[in-house]
């Protein structure tokens, strides 16, 4: 799973530096394969389900609200992490609360 993660990580700051969504629903389904692997992740789950359709049809508000509460999920579920695994899961939902900030950002420039 560190593995995992930390490529996660890798792709989710990519996608926030290059204000992209290339490839997103793709990893989207890797990540939601791997939590059903390990289990216990059921709210999280229907989250990342919600925020790939919400990439996919390119609703700005509901990418803002999900990536916020998946970076707070996230940042919670670190702790039933491994150890060696905490910090990287916690890296991982603070990087989906920068996306949720980028995407604000950038729903707010298009408000002008």
């Amino acid at each position: 799973m560190k593995d995992e993660v930390s490529h996660s990580i890798i792709i989710l700051e990519h996608s926030i530096d290059h204000k992209t969504t290339d490839g997103t629903p793709a990893q989207m389904d890797h990540w939601i394969k791997t939590l059903k692997e390990h289990g216990g992740f059921s709210p999280i789950l229907q989250d990342m389900d919600a925020l790939k359709q919400a990439i996919t049809n390119l609703n700005g508000e509901e990418i803002h609200s999900l990536l916020e509460k998946l970076g707070h999920e996230t940042i919670k579920a670190s702790e039933k992490a491994t150890p060696h695994e905490m910090d990287l899961v916690k890296k991982l939902g603070h990087t989906l609360l920068n996306g949720a900030k980028l995407v604000k950002k950038l729903l707010g420039e298009k408000d002008h």
